[in-house]
């Protein structure tokens, strides 16, 4: 049975990410993921305020494929957005976004922005995360928080993108700050705690060290269950072309396979994603990539 109802209360095991009372949206959204029969159903979704889930959509077989929808279609002062996912024992989930998500301008005195995003996967569950780009406009100030815990055979395949400021506008990212986390955790230990620090107009953001005054930064995320073979070779192969607006980097460490980009295109860095999830997918997930229909609207 699904229950979707906005009178019910916040989840109490559901993470918030806000220390002060603000006076923006509060919004949830919990979800309960289960293996029945032949495919993975959404048992439960429970929402607060203006985040909603789209019907699930079964385009592959067993596997649900979830869209989640906010339909302000960006945050502003105060809004605090928090999405918990509960992977049950043997379910195969694909979640993705509709759409690029926005943090607007938020005045220094105003009640910053926050996004928390919770997955917990028990045993035999497989979560693909791949949500679009998330756009911070000039002046933002808030917080994006991702942590995954799984069990000690789940599987986690995701990426998050930041473009700072809108280029297409002219709108640079030379004031605001906004803080990106990713956590990873296998029973309790953690495997990757990554955190980066966007704040308009530092060194960080300039410098030939640190973002070189690119505005769109990329992180994909998979873990390497134990006996799984990866070649690098073949992944760097299917990457776009460096050059002085574009770099890859490749690594593996604890278990996480990591594929960063930096540069100053959403597009270079989701198809490069997009091609290293066609290489991965058939390895990690037993099954051969198949793009969520609503990319192409």
């Amino acid at each position: 049975m699904t229950v979707s109802s906005s009178a019910l209360a916040v989840n109490a095991s559901a993470p918030s990410f806000c220390a002060e009372q603000a006076d923006g949206w509060q919004a949830s959204l919990q979800l309960q993921l289960k293996h029945k029969g032949v495919r993975t159903v959404l048992q439960s979704s429970v929402h607060h305020g203006p985040l909603r889930v789209q019907r699930p959509f079964y385009p592959e077989g067993g596997v649900c494929h979830l869209y989640l929808l906010h339909p302000p279609g960006g945050m502003v002062a105060g809004d605090n957005l928090t999405i918990g996912l509960d992977c049950q024992s043997a379910s195969q989930t694909l979640v993705t976004t509709p759409a690029a998500g926005k943090l607007y301008r938020v005045a220094a005195q105003a009640s910053p922005q926050y996004q928390g995003v919770s997955a917990k996967l028990a045993a035999g569950a497989e979560l693909e995360w791949l949500p679009q780009e998330t756009i911070l406009f000039n002046g933002a100030r808030g917080e994006l928080r991702n942590r995954f815990d799984l069990a000690a055979d789940s599987r986690l395949l995701g990426w998050d993108i930041v473009c700072l400021g809108r280029r297409a506008s002219g709108e640079c990212f030379d004031s605001g700050q906004v803080k990106q986390r990713i956590e990873i955790y296998r029973e309790g230990r953690p495997l990757l705690i990554d955190r980066v620090n966007f704040r308009g107009g530092s060194d960080m953001l300039n410098a030939p060290w640190g973002m070189a005054q690119q505005p769109v930064s990329g992180t994909l995320f998979a873990t390497i269950n134990t006996g799984v073979a990866i070649s690098a070779e073949a992944l760097r192969a299917v990457l776009p072309a460096v050059d002085t607006n574009q770099q890859w980097g490749l690594s593996e460490r604890n278990g996480i396979l990591l594929v960063r980009y930096l540069g100053n295109s959403a597009e270079v860095c989701r198809r490069g994603f997009e091609r290293i999830w066609q290489q991965l997918r058939p390895t990690l997930m037993i099954r051969p990539m198949l793009r969520p229909r609503i990319w192409n609207t």
